[in-house]
């Protein structure tokens, strides 16, 4: 037999019973092997389960809620049965005879519009295609109907399976769209519509009386005609299976649908019974059908006032499942269905916001569109005729439920203001725990529930948040080290998963105090470096104190290293001013370097720093540690003990600045290598590279200005060759007054400067 679970007329799922092994389990969760449509809200997480026994298939209930009902009576365990139908949920489990039947027996469709109107077509297997294109197996010339519009596969078991081949104006099977590439099994009767053209599906496992019984007897009469006239005579005043039918329908008007049945049952026998034996048995289908559709409507209303809104629910989505035919017994059975339906409409709105106020992690949004929709209910339930009675105790507990939503939304919107305020920058903690606290004390059970859930971990954060602000001024009190050990106890993730706020606000926290560790990491290299230099106090660092005294510049500006012996670059201490503040090897690797920068290996071996190397590092790393601390997001940081050391460095640069200018002015009002020594000077103290020397960058004048320089060192170079001893004399003073004492040039000349010294009589 065949096995199959309709939501609403709409096939959920289907099986045979020799494909069933094991337990199948039927409910609302993804785990189950036919799990329910989510639109069921009165089926259980396991309702029911389908199970073998032998050859028999069984069913059980698995304890559900709302329990399991097999032809309109409860059951806790029942075998199944050709034509048992089961409620599940709001579900229809149907079991129907298997559908193999003969091998000789082949299905048919039935063509009921076009020019093939009344054309029977054999489905052959494997497919059957229908379109527009003259290929296919039933063709529809028609510029509504696609060229490959759908198909009819035909199984090895002989079921048949239609589907959709996306076509433009789609396919329906009695009324209800087919979705793109998905299956539906056929039915003996089932109408199916491609566009505008209809066919019926005739099973073929299905036996199908429409032969005109009275040409066999006419058949029959003309060899028999001589003894069975007294019969014929008979026949013929005997009443019509028409007269049965028409009281049948009469009576069904009337709403006796068991006296009607019984009209029915007489036609059967009755005259031209052959001739109208479908619509005898379209009458008796049709009589079942109005009889449930009734039996289940009174069902219903009595349910609705004793209050049972579980079989309430249960009925009338039984009734919704239903085709339009279940309701057309008379006029006032169309009547009977809208207020079915309005019935329908008011239990779900109120089953849903019951739902809704049992859970513990709805929105402010979801309480407030559940409270519309109830409103909504409540103003149609007024409106129109008076009310039935069997509305009258739903009407009264919708407006209970309106009412307290109204009392739970006005206690929510504060609380649901207060959360807000978690996704402003600096959330006020204080005020949101003091609002969760008094939500706490709430007379409405879900809302306190809501809130003491929430109250603990928001405690949390707010206790994270006040460390956060006891660690960022400890970092503006430059205690870093403290500052990057630090430890949030922040809630954990399930704590704040109940509501995205928290959550958000959770995750943002978490990023600050990450972002305040890295910066107190940052802040420990860069302006470690800084204090190494410059330490914490003072305006002026000890280095630095050179380039303050008047008369140590004009030492160095007279470059008198060149009045000691030439020094060894093995050498440790400075050999004058102008080596202690400059560096000999050091300034002149520089300015040869122009208007390149200089490479720092060639600077590597050098025998000491000089005092204006080690300016240029400091205020590098003063640059460095500025540029960090001036950012957009870390203004904050320009405050307390930092904020003073920020304020002490720019004074620092200012000095520097200062300086600066006067060694400009100094290299544009002099020539020669004091011009130069100016010069170089300006542009080493300045690490943006920004000086301007006579219009022109730093870099580049002194370039120019040093190859002028050497061009003429290198002349008189030249010249000391193949001049007199006298000469030599004058050349060798001349270009030791004129170079800088890291020049190849003047080394050489202070070398022989040093040797005559050394040997009296020598030039």
């Amino acid at each position: 037999m065949l096995i199959r679970l309709e939501h609403n007329g709409r096939i959920v799922h289907e099986t045979g019973s020799d494909a069933i092994s094991g337990e199948l389990v039927i409910g609302r969760s993804h785990a189950c092997a036919w799990p329910v449509p989510k639109e069921d809200n009165v089926a259980s997480s396991r309702h029911a389960a389908l199970f073998k026994k032998g050859k028999a298939v069984w069913l059980k209930d698995l304890e559900s809620t709302n329990g399991t009902f097999c032809n309109g009576k409860k059951i806790d365990k029942k075998k199944l049965a050709v034509g048992d139908k089961v409620s599940v949920g709001n579900c229809l489990l149907c079991v129907e005879p298997d559908r193999g039947g003969d091998s000789k027996s082949v299905s048919e469709v039935l063509v009921l519009s076009g020019k093939g109107r009344g054309q029977k077509k054999p489905l052959t297997p494997p497919v059957f295609t229908i379109g527009s294109d003259p290929t296919s197996s039933l063709v529809f010339l028609d510029m509504l109907v696609s060229r490959r519009h759908a198909e009819i596969l035909v199984k090895e078991d002989a079921s048949c399976w239609i589907r959709d081949l996306g076509s433009k104006n789609g396919t329906s099977v009695n009324g209800m769209p087919l979705r793109d590439d998905k299956e539906r099994l056929l039915k003996d009767g089932d109408r199916i519509a491609c566009s505008h053209f209809e066919i019926e599906f005739h099973d073929g496992a299905v036996k199908h009386s429409n032969k005109q019984t009275w040409l066999r007897i006419a058949i029959l009469g003309v060899t028999l005609l001589a003894g069975l006239g007294a019969y014929w005579t008979y026949q013929r005043l005997k009443p019509s299976s028409e007269a049965f039918l028409k009281g049948a329908r009469r009576l069904a008007v009337q709403e006796a649908f068991d006296d009607a049945t019984g009209e029915v049952e007489k036609a059967v026998t009755a005259r031209r019974a052959a001739s109208n034996q479908v619509a005898i048995e379209e009458l008796r289908r049709l009589l079942g059908v109005w009889k449930y559709t009734l039996a289940t409507w009174r069902g219903a209303q009595a349910a609705l006032e004793e209050g049972d809104w579980v079989s309430a629910s249960r009925s009338l989505g039984m009734l919704q499942a239903g085709k339009r035919e279940a309701w057309e017994w008379n006029a006032k059975a169309t009547l009977e269905k809208e207020r079915a339906t309005r019935a329908k409409v008011l239990l779900d709105a109120l089953l849903q916001a019951e739902a809704l106020m049992g859970r513990e992690d709805f929105g402010f949004d979801e309480l407030s569109d559940s409270q519309a929709a109830v409103k909504s209910a409540v103003d149609s339930a007024k409106a129109g005729d008076a009310l039935p009675a069997y509305l009258t105790r739903l009407s009264g507990q919708l407006n209970t439920v309106y009412g307290r939503q109204k009392a739970l939304l006005d206690e929510s919107r504060q609380m649901e203001q207060a959360l807000d305020q978690l996704k402003e920058p600096q959330p006020p903690y204080p005020e949101i725990v003091r609002v969760l606290e008094q939500a706490c004390a709430s007379k409405e059970p879900v809302l306190k529930r809501r809130a003491a859930i929430l109250a603990e971990p928001v405690k949390a954060l707010a206790q994270s948040f006040s460390s956060l602000i006891d660690t960022a001024q400890e970092v503006r009190r430059m205690e870093f080290k403290k500052a990057a050990s630090i430890t949030l106890e922040l809630p954990s993730v399930d704590a704040c998963a109940l509501d995205p706020r928290v959550s958000q606000a959770r995750q943002t926290l978490e990023k600050i105090g990450l972002n305040l560790k890295v910066k107190a990491g940052q802040l420990t290299v860069l302006f470690g470096e800084v204090e190494k230099r410059a330490g914490r106090e003072g305006d002026i660092p000890r280095f630095l104190e050179p380039f303050q005294s008047i008369e140590t510049l004009k030492r160095v500006m007279a470059c008198d290293s060149l009045d000691h012996a030439l020094p060894k670059r093995s050498r440790t201490e400075p050999s004058g001013e102008y080596d202690r503040v400059l560096g000999i090897e050091e300034f002149y690797t520089y300015l040869s370097a122009l208007p390149e920068p200089v490479d720092a290996a060639s600077l590597a071996d050098l025998p000491f720093i000089s005092v204006l190397g080690q300016a240029r590092q400091l205020f590098q790393k003063i640059d460095l540690f500025m540029a960090f601390v001036q950012q957009p997001d870390n203004q904050w940081l320009l405050a307390d003990q930092l904020g003073q050391q920020v304020t002490r460095l720019k004074g620092l640069m200012e000095k520097r600045d200062a300086l600066v200018r006067v060694m400009v002015t100094k290299a544009e009002a002099a020539a020669g290598r004091e011009a130069i020594i100016a010069g170089g000077m300006a542009a080493r103290l300045t690490t943006t590279g920004e000086v301007q020397i006579k219009d022109k960058a730093a870099e580049e004048w002194l370039a120019a200005e040093l190859k002028a320089l050497r061009a003429s060192l290198l002349r008189l170079n030249e010249e000391y060759a193949l001049a007199a001893p006298a000469r030599q004399i004058e050349i060798r003073t001349e270009v030791l007054k004129s170079g800088l004492p890291g020049d190849p040039v003047i080394r050489r000349m202070w070398a022989m400067k040093d040797s005559a010294a050394a040997a009296p009589g020598r030039p």
